[in-house]
C-alpha cells in the first residue's frame, strides 16, 4: 500500500484513503505513519454498500486507532455516528476530522432530499460531509451540484454520484463546491462504478 501512495503523491494527490475493508487493524500504523500524503482512513461495511464483513466492533475500534494514530480524518457511516462519537470520549485530536457519510446504491433523490440529508448530517456535528447516491440519469450529477454551494460554508461537502451516468460528478464536483474528488490509485483498483484513475482526474485538472 506504501508504494500506491507514493505513486499517487508523484501524480499530485492531496490525501490518500485507506480503505481498510479486509482486515482493518492490519498495518494501520505503518500506513498512516509512513504515508507521504494526507490519510483518510475508512472500513465501510457491507451494509453501506461495501466489502467488509466481519466484527463491527473491530470495525470501530480501527477507526479510533486510526484517530489515535493521527491519521488527518476517518469516515464514519451517518447510521452509527452518534454511538461512534460517544466512543470517542472528547479525545479527538487537533486538526483531526471526522467525516460523516450516507451512500445510496439504488438512486440518486431529488435535490431537496439531498438537502435535507445534508442538513441531518451537519446537525451530528460532523466535521465534513459526504454524500453519495447511484446515477440512473445524467441530470443525477446537477442534483449534487444544485446543493453543494447551499451547504459548505458550514462543514465542507464531499459529494460524487456512482456509474457511468455520474462521470462528470467525478470531474467537475470540485467546480460546484465539493471540497474534493477521488480516484483510484490504478485502473485495477477502482472502488466505485463509474471512478476514474487519480492518473486521469489529474490529466482533467492540469
Amino acid at each position: 500500500m506504501l508504494i500506491p501512495m507514493r505513486n499517487a503523491k508523484k501524480i499530485g494527490a492531496d490525501v490518500v484513503d485507506c480503505l481498510t475493508n479486509f482486515n482493518p487493524h492490519q498495518g494501520l500504523e505503518i500506513l498512516i505513519l509512513q504515508s507521504p500524503l494526507l490519510t483518510l482512513v475508512s472500513c465501510r461495511p457491507i451494509w453501506e454498500g461495501s466489502q467488509y464483513e466481519g466484527d463491527e466492533t473491530k470495525r470501530r475500534e480501527a477507526l479510533r486507532l486510526a484517530m489515535q494514530l493521527r491519521a488527518n480524518y476517518i469516515d464514519v457511516e451517518l447510521e452509527i455516528f452518534h454511538e461512534f462519537n460517544d466512543s470517542m470520549d472528547g479525545k479527538k485530536p487537533d486538526k483531526f476530522k471526522v467525516i460523516v457519510s450516507s451512500h445510496n446504491f439504488h438512486n440518486t433523490p431529488t435535490p431537496d432530499a439531498i438537502a435535507d440529508l445534508v442538513a441531518r448530517i451537519q446537525a451530528t456535528g460532523a466535521d465534513m460531509v459526504k454524500i453519495s447516491t447511484a446515477a440512473l440519469d445524467i441530470k443525477d450529477c446537477g442534483k449534487h451540484f444544485s446543493v453543494y454551494g447551499t451547504f459548505s460554508s458550514k462543514a465542507p461537502i464531499i459529494g460524487v454520484v456512482w456509474g457511468e451516468r455520474g462521470l462528470i460528478s467525478w470531474l467537475l464536483s470540485r467546480k460546484f463546491g465539493s471540497y474534493l474528488t477521488h480516484g483510484a490509485h490504478e485502473a485495477g483498483a477502482i472502488s466505485a462504478p463509474g471512478q476514474s484513475t487519480a492518473e486521469d482526474l489529474g490529466r482533467c485538472f492540469l
